[in-house]
Order: C-alpha cells, then structure tokens, then sequence
C-alpha cells in the first residue's frame, strides 16, 4: 500500500475543513431563512425559539445523518471493488497480470519497464497493486471515523444554525428582522473568507457567492413572511 505523506494528511485536513464549512453555512442559512420568515410573518418570540430549537436539532441530525451515509457507502463500495478485484486475480491471475502491465504502459512506461514494474508489485501485493492502479484505491481500514465526522457535521450544522437564532432572540424587538440579516451575511462573509483559504480560490468570489445565496434565502422567507402575515 501507498504511503500517506505530510501533504496527503494536509489535504485531508483541508477537505474535512471544507465540509465542515459547508456544513457550517447549511446551519446558517437554513436557520435564517426559517427565522426571518417567522419574525417577518409576525411570530412570537416563543415560537421563533420553538422553531430555531427545531432547526437546530432536526438539521443538525439530518447533518450527520448524511455524512455517516456518505462514508461508509462509499467504504462498502470501495470494499466490493477490493473483493470483486480479489476474485479476479485467484481466477485469472495471468490475464490480470497482463492488465496491471498494459495500465502502467498506458501511464507512459515501456513495455520492459511496465512488466517488471508490475511483476514487482504482484510479488509484494496482488491485490494492492490492483487496487492502487485501477481505482486509486489505499487501504481501506475500518469505517469508525464515519461517527466521528458525522458528529462533527452535526456539531457544524448546530453551532451555524445556532447564530441567527441567538440573534433574533437577543437583538432589539423592533429591529431584530434587519439586525439579524446583517448579522448573518457577516458570518457568511467569514465562512466564505476561510473557504477561499482552504481551496486557494479568490476570495472575494468565496464571498461574494456566500452572500448572494444567504440574501436570496433570507429575502425569499421574509417575503413569504410578510404575505402570510397579511
């Protein structure tokens, strides 16, 4: 198996961030949208908390929910990949040796230089040359990490739903609708800011996209808001 360098457990570290972001961001803007809607169509503070209380917890499980999903479907599909792979080699193991030589002459290496290549490999690990160069595939290892990052999507979700509800419980009655707008698009500006650093895009483009789509849904809801409170 490949070994995982300084830069590979970075990019890790950068891909777990970004979905964290992401995650971070659905918690603000969904409750947002949910509490201006609210507050525009006339709702109590009472049932604001009812409903940002809902928010936090059903959005937040919803979060983890999907992350735990997403992880260990793709283990499960990697893993049958491995032993349809494994399966292939105990049944065919010439003409899967041939194959592993034509992908590596395919890369680029002569056809000499692609068969010791692969001989040397099929000598180490079969199976992990296969794996390695059909799909790109490492070692699996267990799927434990799917709790914790699901938890820690939750976790995003809850703390980024949790903003727009403090602020309008707390802010000034008569102006909590614009104040927590405000609030909001702040906090979007910095999750937009901090995932510019972490994809190495222009960050005014971060930003500007994080602002435009937290305006559009809150609008969207206050709009709604007002016809219904009508």
């Amino acid at each position: 198996m490949r070994l995982v360098s300084e830069s590979d457990e970075l990019e890790v570290w950068r891909q777990r961030a970004r979905e964290s972001i992401l995650d971070l961001n659905d918690g603000i803007v969904t409750a947002a949208g949910i509490a201006e809607g609210f507050a525009s169509a006339g709702a109590t503070t009472s049932t604001l908390l009812v409903a940002g209380v809902a928010t936090v917890i059903a959005g937040g499980f919803t979060a983890a929910s999907a992350r735990y999903t997403e992880i260990t479907t793709e283990w499960e599909m990697n893993r049958a990949l491995i032993e349809e792979e494994r399966a292939s080699i105990q049944t065919n193991p010439e003409e899967e040796f041939e194959e592993l030589v034509g992908i590596y002459q395919g890369k680029g290496l002569g056809a000499e230089l692609a068969r010791q290549v692969a001989s040397a490999l099929t000598e180490h690990d079969p199976l992990a040359a296969h794996a390695d160069a059909e799909y790109g595939l490492d070692e699996l290892g267990p799927t434990s990490g799917a709790a914790p990052a699901a938890a820690v999507a939750g976790l995003c979700y809850g703390v980024g739903a949790g903003l727009p509800l403090i602020a309008i419980r707390w802010l000034p009655h008569d102006q909590r609708i614009i104040l927590t707008f405000v609030v909001v698009l702040l906090a979007l500006a910095l999750t937009g800011w901090f995932a510019s650093w972490l994809t190495r895009l222009p960050a005014l483009k971060m930003v500007r996209r994080n602002l435009i789509l937290g305006a559009a849904t809150m609008a969207a809801s206050l709009l709604i808001g007002l016809v219904i409170h009508v």
